[in-house]
Formats: C-alpha cells, sequence, structure tokens
C-alpha cells in the first residue's frame, strides 16, 4: 500500500539561494530540502531539469538525455577561481552576472548564453592548462563517462557542436550534407580526432552536471525525501533525438489534440509523433533508457500526457491546425465495408472528397475565368460541371498554401480570404482517408457539407459504423499503453506518476491502476460539470493511487483562482462562510470550528491555512502543491500583482513564461518558524488520512 506523503512542487530554476542568487542550480535543492525537512514536506516535485537550448520551456526539449548546462553551479567548479582570478574578462563578465540576482524573473537567454560563455572559458583553462600528465586522465575521466553514456552521448555532442556551428539553427537548416546522417556516419564525426577538443565540450559539460546533479538528488534522497522528476513525453522536432534516432518518430505527424469548445480548430503543438510500432520491435528500448537515466537521479517520476501513451492525436505534417488528425492508433472503417454498408464509390468519393462549386469563388474573385484558373492550379474539375476535387498531388493544406496568384493582380486582402477559403473547403469532409481505401470520421464531421447531405437513415448507418470503429479503438489503444507500460514500469524501482488530465478514455484508470502509476487531480478541475454551480465531487472520493494539488505550472495559483470563486460564488465575501464555500461545492472536510470563519475579498493567510487544511484531507495518497501556494501562509510573500506569481500562460510565447523565481532566499524560509509550523499542520493533517 502506498504511503500518505505530503510535497512541494517547483522549477528548479525558480531556487534562490545565497549561493545560487540568479537562477536555481543543482546544489540549490540543498538548501530546499532542509526546508522541506524542517517543514515535514515528505516530497520535491521538479518540472523538467533537460537541456532545452534556445528555448525556456522546459517541456521544449532537445535531448531526452542530456540535463541542461543553465543547472551548472560554477563556483564549485576548481577551473572557476583560476579564471575569476587570472581573467579580467572572465571576472568583469561573472560580476555583471551576479547583478541579476535582483530580477524579479529570471532572463533565460542571458543567463543560458552567460552559462555558456563561463563553461566554455573554464572548458579552455583545463584542456590548456593539462601537462602530459593532466591531460590522459582528463580524456580517461570523459572516455569512462562516453562509455557509461554511449547510447546518447556521442550524438548530443555531435549535434551541440553541429547546432553551434550552425548559429544555433534547426538541424532541418543545416547544411544539407548534416541533415539526414546514420548514427554510423554519427560515430565517425565523433571519432573525428581534429573536432575532439570541440566535442568533448559538451561531454564534459554533462560529466559536470551528472556529477552536481547526483550529489544533490542523494542529499535530498538521505533526508527521507522523494524526489521527483518529470519526463516530457514529446520532444521539440529540432532535438537531437529526432535527428539521430529518426526510428523512433513518425516525422510525417505531428501531435496535437482534437478541437473542442476552448479550441475550435484544435491544437496542433509542433512536435513529431512516435513511431510505438516500430519501437515495440527493440521493447520501447529508447524509452526504457529514459528511464533508466532518469532513476540516477529520482525516487519516482511523472510521464507527462498520460493519454498520449494510449493513443496521440496526429496531424500530417503540413497542416496549420488540428483538424485534419486522427487518432493513433486507430481502427479504420474500410471502403469495402462502407460498400457493404450500401455506400457506392461514387458516394464514398463524396464523403471523403470536397466537391467545391466554382460559384463559391467567383462571388469573391468576380472574373468566372480567373476563377476556374486559380481554382485549377489545385484542383481538377469535374467534367463540364462547376463543382471540382482538390488534385492528388495535394497532400496538406501546406500544398494550398504554396501555389502563387500574384500575377492575377487582386487585393492582398481577398488572396488571404482565396487561400483561406480553400483550406475551409480542404477540411469539409465527412471522411479522412488515412491511407488507400482506409478511412477515419473527422472530428467535427457533423458539421461537414457531405454529412448534411445524407438521409436520416445514411446517418443511422454511417454513425452506427464510426460507433463501432470507436469500441474497437479503446481496445487498440489499452494494448498499446499496456504494452509501454510493461516495458517502462520494469525498468526501475521509481515510483511511476502521470499527468492523466483532459482526455476521457474508459480504460485509463484501470490500466494505471494495473501497473500502481499514480495520477494528477487538481482539486479545482475535479467538479461535476454537468450540474448547476458545477460543484465540486468529493474529497474523499479521489482514487487513492492519486497525487492531488491545489495548482499546476500551466494554471493561475490558489491566490489568483480564490480571487475568481469568491467572485463566482455571487454573494459578498463577508457573507461567504465554509458552508457557502465548502457544502456547496460537496465538501464536507473541514472542522466544526470552522464554521464561524468569514472569507475576503482577496485570499489571506487565514484563509490559506483554511483551504490547505481542508484540503488536505483528501483520499489521494500525495498531497504536492506548488510552492507559491505554500507560502500563502505568510503575506509578506504575496506579490503586488497576483498574476505575476504564475509560472507560465498557456497559450503565449513569452518571456514572462518559465521565468518565475523565489520572492525570498531558501536560507530566509527556512528561518520563518510560523510558516514551518503552518506548513507542518497541514503535512500532519494529509498524512494521517486513512
Amino acid at each position: 500500500m502506498i504511503e500518505n506523503k505530503t510535497g512541494v512542487a517547483i522549477p528548479l530554476s525558480a531556487l534562490r539561494t545565497e549561493s545560487t542568487p540568479v537562477v536555481g542550480e543543482f546544489c540549490s535543492l540543498n538548501e530546499f530540502a532542509d526546508f522541506a525537512s524542517k517543514a515535514g514536506l515528505s516530497v520535491i516535485q521538479l518540472l523538467p531539469v533537460l537541456d532545452t537550448g534556445t528555448q525556456s520551456s522546459p517541456y521544449s526539449s532537445l535531448s531526452a538525455f542530456a540535463l541542461h548546462p543553465m543547472y551548472i553551479h560554477l563556483e564549485s567548479l576548481e577551473e572557476f577561481k583560476i579564471c575569476y582570478e587570472k581573467d579580467t574578462d572572465f571576472k568583469k563578465t561573472y560580476e555583471a552576472y551576479l547583478q541579476h540576482k535582483k530580477d524579479e524573473r529570471f532572463d533565460y537567454e542571458f543567463i543560458v548564453n552567460s552559462k555558456d560563455f563561463f563553461l566554455r572559458k573554464m572548458y579552455s583553462l583545463l584542456v590548456h592548462s593539462a601537462g602530459k600528465k593532466d591531460a590522459p586522465k582528463m580524456n580517461e575521466m570523459i572516455n569512462e563517462f562516453v562509455k557509461e553514456n554511449e547510447e546518447w552521448l556521442p550524438f548530443y555532442c555531435v549535434y551541440k557542436y553541429l547546432k553551434y556551428k550552425f548559429m544555433q539553427a534547426s538541424w532541418k537548416e543545416w547544411d544539407k550534407s548534416y541533415q539526414k546522417l546514420s548514427k554510423e556516419q554519427i560515430l565517425e564525426i565523433w571519432n573525428d580526432g581534429a573536432l575532439r577538443k570541440d566535442l568533448y565540450f559538451y561531454a564534459w559539460e554533462q560529466i559536470v552536471a551528472f556529477h552536481q546533479f547526483s550529489k544533490a538528488a542523494e542529499y535530498v534522497r538521505k533526508l527521507g525525501i522523494v524526489l521527483k522528476g518529470d519526463l516530457p513525453i514529446l520532444l521539440n522536432e529540432d532535438s537531437c533525438d529526432v535527428w539521430s534516432c529518426p526510428e523512433v518518430f513518425n516525422q510525417k505527424c505531428k501531435a496535437g489534440s482534437p478541437p473542442d469548445g476552448e479550441n475550435p480548430t484544435g491544437q496542433n503543438w509542433g512536435f513529431p509523433c512516435y513511431d510505438f510500432p516500430t519501437q515495440e520491435k527493440n521493447n520501447f528500448a529508447w524509452w526504457r533508457l529514459r528511464i533508466k537515466l532518469a532513476s540516477k537521479f529520482f525516487d519516482a517520476y511523472r510521464l507527462d500526457h498520460i493519454p498520449g501513451f494510449f493513443r496521440l492525436w496526429t496531424i500530417p505534417d503540413g497542416e496549420s491546425t488540428a483538424e485534419m488528425g486522427h487518432t493513433e492508433p486507430f481502427e479504420p472503417i474500410t471502403e469495402a465495408q462502407l460498400i457493404k454498408a450500401g455506400f457506392s464509390k461514387e458516394r464514398i468519393r463524396w464523403l471523403s472528397q470536397p466537391h467545391i462549386p466554382t460559384e463559391d469563388f467567383i462571388r469573391l474573385i468576380g472574373n468566372p475565368e480567373t476563377t476556374r484558373e486559380i481554382l485549377s492550379m489545385v484542383c481538377d474539375r469535374i467534367g463540364w460541371e462547376e463543382l471540382w476535387l482538390f488534385k492528388s498531388s495535394v497532400k496538406t493544406e501546406a500544398d494550398i498554401r504554396k501555389i502563387n496568384i500574384d500575377k492575377y493582380g487582386i487585393d492582398q486582402s481577398i488572396q488571404v480570404e482565396i487561400f483561406n477559403r480553400l483550406c475551409a473547403w480542404w477540411k469539409n469532409r465527412t471522411l479522412i482517408e488515412v491511407s488507400k481505401n482506409k478511412f477515419a470520421p473527422l472530428w467535427k464531421y457533423y458539421e461537414t457539407r457531405a454529412w448534411n447531405t445524407l438521409s436520416q437513415g445514411e446517418k443511422d448507418i454511417l454513425g452506427g459504423m464510426f460507433y463501432e470503429v470507436s469500441q474497437k479503438q479503446e481496445k487498440l489503444w489499452q494494448k498499446q499503453a499496456e504494452k509501454i507500460f510493461s516495458a517502462l514500469i520494469s525498468e526501475s524501482k521509481m515510483t511511476p506518476c502521470g499527468e492523466d488530465l483532459g482526455v476521457y478514455i474508459p480504460c485509463m484508470e484501470a490500466v494505471l491502476d494495473k501497473y500502481g502509476i499514480l495520477g494528477l487531480k487538481v482539486i479545482r478541475w475535479c467538479r461535476k460539470w454537468e450540474k448547476t454551480n458545477q460543484p465540486f465531487v468529493s474529497l474523499k472520493s479521489y482514487r487513492k493511487l492519486s497525487i492531488v494539488t491545489t495548482s499546476v505550472h500551466d494554471s493561475s495559483t490558489l491566490r489568483e483562482w480564490y480571487g475568481e470563486e469568491i467572485k463566482h460564488i455571487g454573494i459578498p465575501a463577508e457573507k461567504i462562510s465554509p458552508a457557502h464555500f465548502f457544502e456547496k461545492y460537496d465538501i464536507d472536510s473541514f472542522g466544526a470550528d470552522a464554521y464561524n470563519f468569514h472569507f475576503t475579498d482577496e485570499l489571506i493567510p487565514d484563509t490559506a491555512q483554511l483551504l490547505l487544511e481542508t484540503l488536505a484531507k483528501t483520499s489521494g495518497a500525495w498531497f504536492v502543491n506548488p510552492l507559491q501556494d505554500w507560502l500563502y501562509l505568510d503575506s509578506k510573500y504575496y506579490a503586488p500583482d497576483v498574476k505575476s506569481e504564475r509560472i507560465n500562460v498557456p497559450g503565449s510565447v513569452t518571456a514572462f513564461n518559465w521565468t518565475w523565481r523565489m520572492p525570498v532566499m531558501i536560507e530566509k524560509l527556512s528561518e520563518n518558524k510560523k510558516l514551518i509550523e503552518k506548513i507542518s499542520k497541514v503535512v500532519k493533517i494529509h498524512d494521517s488520512q486513512k
């Protein structure tokens, strides 16, 4: 039976200590673990710590294995002292770097570039100062580390070297001679003696990072605290693994999510999909290696986007939206099945290929001949009818948008509308032909022109086929997930956790139970959405194998959410009591003394205490909240603008995202006895739950 634990979630970069004042580093975990231990917290959950290169998002990894050099503590290295004392440029630059300790949020690009400058200087000193006696020793150290990590490190080093050579450009923009290399060809570059010093720099960085992180992780472990890591499910298209291990991925597709209420065209994340059938042939070796390396540091790990292991929403490369996607794996509807159901080949064509009327574009363009000329660039006319089908050479929306119609002298705004309308027609089909004579329904098939021309009888037949394949697909998804989890879970003794939000798959909970995977419950989203007032489900009804939390890195904090929730209740704050706030929402876990408590418009420490103590009575095994939400127990840590306390705002790419920093040094936090007592009280409540 899994033990109850209470913990704290934080990006490593957000940690502030006297010795790491600009950005959190591996060694910052020591002081943070001391604080957590004092408060009785037994889990420290980190965001991913993998190398993301120029991308600030920790979920945009350019390696599935390499640690981010940004987290290396420079002053721990012997070379630092020598460079600082003897290199005036180094000293001056480092002192300027330290001035950023006062920044409210850290400057990711500045810090990454600064660390690169310092580490290159230190490595250069190490290489050039290594005499005949020290050079072999240094090379032996690197070679030993490379041998231990030969499955990924040489490829990463060559990739990073080429990224540097080509000014950090995507590998798809490198000289063509480097874009598609076999593993043997990459290893030839790795073994090129003329490049050894350049390539070994990246290996040396990883040696330092692995050593520092291992040391910090061991310190956390000795305090009896579980260090939980985070493994992003998807990798950046511009990543070492997509470049050097193309067999792992399906680069013809991008991953995303289907259309929904908030995203009517779905989400195209731009990350390549996995080729799980190919991975299965070697028992998911690439994934098992990820788990094996993570176990060097962590006692628990979070698998990001658990539904993706059951099925991915795959979108053909070249589509800007997710509307033309389908699940993979999927159960196809075949042409033979459709014919047997009474649909002729002509009817199947009507359902699977948009029939574009000339008239729709004449209204826009005006001139009939110009209209036909433009349509003929991407379409074939059906006989003498004023109807058109897209050419077989048009595979995606990108093929439509690459044609040039400037010669027709059409106003730019109308040109934009022509392309938008063509693309709208491209997606206006009831069936998607995924492969020859194998079809999947468009996610929003019921809005398509072809569907709405069917008789009710035809709709009933086709709708029945859609339902039948959906039932078969769920079995395919379950089978795939079980194959993957069987390989992954047995690879280590770490506690497996999963982010299972957003997508309902009927078999998912049973599969997670089977493999002992802790799911995620974000309390504010555990509601009976179909009922009036959308009441919360009971805290006591949560699956035992759950990590329960007040907030996540993609949501508002507890403080911001509380302010919105108070407004939602709809009565003056001074008249709100726990009976309103909790009982109305089917939460009955607060004590009798709370009945006399009254709320305020904005969160205050007393309210934060009541909320955390109440929510700690969940039946979920782990109660792990972001540090921000724990710090709300003391008002001196409140930022003037509550929105500034967020880690990330989904759907936006700004310098704000992923750059939050603690509002106080950890050493000072450890001296705050009242805060520690308040946290300890919440910990005792949760850890004592049956």
